[in-house]
């Protein structure tokens, strides 16, 4: 027979176990905790590719056309 303290050791919800994290609310908080923990993974990569098509994009409109995506993937 289970006694009070053993029911409040079987529904501890700290846990990690028992934590759901599927889905997209689990992906983001992953994400967000392996970031906070200091592994930024390839987000370096991502933000500096972000601001160099911002640049380009800005002192060439048609940086970011269809075909000159198409020119840049092929050369």
């Amino acid at each position: 027979m289970t006694t009070a303290s053993d029911r409040g050791a079987l529904l501890d919800r700290s846990d990690e176990r028992l934590k759901d994290r599927s889905g997209a609310k689990g992906a983001i908080s992953g994400f967000l905790d392996r970031v906070r923990s200091g592994d930024l993974g390839s987000l370096p990569v991502v933000v500096g590719l972000v601001l160099i098509c911002t640049i380009f994009q800005t002192l060439n409109p048609v940086f970011l056309s269809p075909n000159n995506l198409v020119n840049l993937l092929f050369d």
